[in-house]
């Protein structure tokens, strides 16, 4: 029996001896590969769901924008008898004479086009028509609420075909951009 046991012994030690070599050396090329690849997947997969979610994150962002311009005019308007700014009249830029009432900037984050360029992502219903215009309008005038005050200058942004905005009401949101321009063109009175 004693003969026995000692080359089972020098097997187990000669297989452990192998196992601590293995796990000295590390992962095989075909291991690391394996890993790479599941790796390469797992980024692949994940990539298209953060860029959703940061375009969602800039899509809040405008909204948040938006309200906060909604806020200043309604501030401009309070402290000039109901009044709306006419830039027309003033020579300023609606921007401009709403700087005291909203001191951030007036960039969409997803705009890199136009902002760099005029220093706004955004326009007004000034519509130098004065079926359609709110410059220089009192908000105490029975306009309609869903007419649009705000919006992106440019369509796109944030989805094809759409723009956000927000109207009289307060609420932003986001609208097709035919739907947005629209209403533009639409009479601010109601029933007018």
């Amino acid at each position: 029996m004693q003969g026995l046991v000692q080359p089972i012994h020098a097997a187990l030690r000669l297989s452990l001896a192998r196992t601590r070599a293995r796990r000295a050396r590390g992962l095989t090329i075909v291991e690391l590969l394996v890993v790479l690849a599941i790796l390469l997947v797992l980024i692949g997969l994940l990539l298209p769901v953060l860029s959703k979610a940061r375009a969602a994150q800039r899509a809040t962002s405008c909204l948040s924008t938006l309200r906060q311009i909604h806020h200043a005019f309604t501030l401009y308007a309070n402290d000039n008898r109901g009044a709306l700014p006419d830039p027309s009249v003033t020579n300023l830029s609606w921007e401009q004479l709403l700087f005291k009432y909203y001191e951030g900037q007036f960039q969409c984050p997803s705009d890199s086009e136009l902002f760099p360029s005029v220093g706004s992502s955004y326009d007004w219903r000034d519509t130098g028509r004065p079926e359609t215009t709110l410059a220089a309008r009192n908000r105490s005038n029975n306009y309609r609420t869903d007419a649009v005050l705000a919006f992106e200058a440019l369509p796109g942004w944030h989805a094809r075909d759409r723009m956000n905005a927000v109207r009289l009401d307060g609420a932003a949101l986001s609208m097709l951009a035919d739907d947005c321009l629209a209403d533009l063109q639409r009479p601010v009175k109601v029933g007018g």
